[in-house]
């Protein structure tokens, strides 16, 4: 026995070594945001508030492949939206199960196309939690995306897209991009 365990190290102790490694390396592998501003505190309470509200009823609608009704929850919901950011241009879409825009409100035409490339949209799919990414548009100005996995039961039916000017929400949160892409949506605070 002696041989197995050289040393001070016994069978109970090999036990209690192997048990503590065991606890650090799974009981410590939580994620953990880091430490947020006031302002990034504030703006990720407000998204939170409002995605808790947008997520429902859409799964149905998606399930169901009714654009229709998804456009009208989210008209429904488009008061709850707004206060999110008075002043923002603020849009909502959803996506299906391969990153294709089923709608997008208030409608804009050429915000319509397949996004299975996007970064946060493959994220999401991947991972099935939310992701966040920030764009450079054409004209140089930036805006924050929010990719929201929309669930039935355990199954990926879609993902709702909030979309945000990285300005407007500088302006009313002072939120930088750093502090913006460090939030963890899925931790709760």
């Amino acid at each position: 026995m002696d041989r197995l365990f050289p040393g001070r190290i016994r069978p109970s102790g090999a036990c209690l070594i192997l048990l503590l490694l065991f606890l650090a390396v799974f009981g410590g592998c939580q994620a953990k945001e880091p430490p947020l501003s006031p302002a990034a505190a504030a703006f990720k309470k407000e998204v939170q508030d409002c995605l808790d509200r947008l997520c429902q009823g859409l799964v149905g609608s998606i399930l169901k492949g009714d654009v229709d009704a998804l456009n009208e929850t989210l008209k429904k919901v488009e008061p709850e939206a707004i206060k999110l950011c008075r002043m923002c241009p603020f849009r909502l879409g959803i996506l299906d199960k391969n990153g294709e825009t089923v709608t997008i409100y208030p409608f804009k035409a050429e915000a319509m196309g397949n996004y299975a490339n996007y970064e946060g949209v493959t994220r999401t799919l991947k991972n099935r939690q939310i992701n966040q990414q920030r764009l450079y548009l054409q004209d140089g100005s930036q805006i924050y995306l929010i990719f929201v996995p929309l669930l039935h039961d355990k199954d990926l039916v879609g993902i709702m897209v909030l979309s945000l000017s990285a300005k407007d929400a500088h302006d009313r949160w002072q939120l930088t991009e750093k502090e913006f892409m460090d939030i963890n949506f899925n931790i709760k605070r």
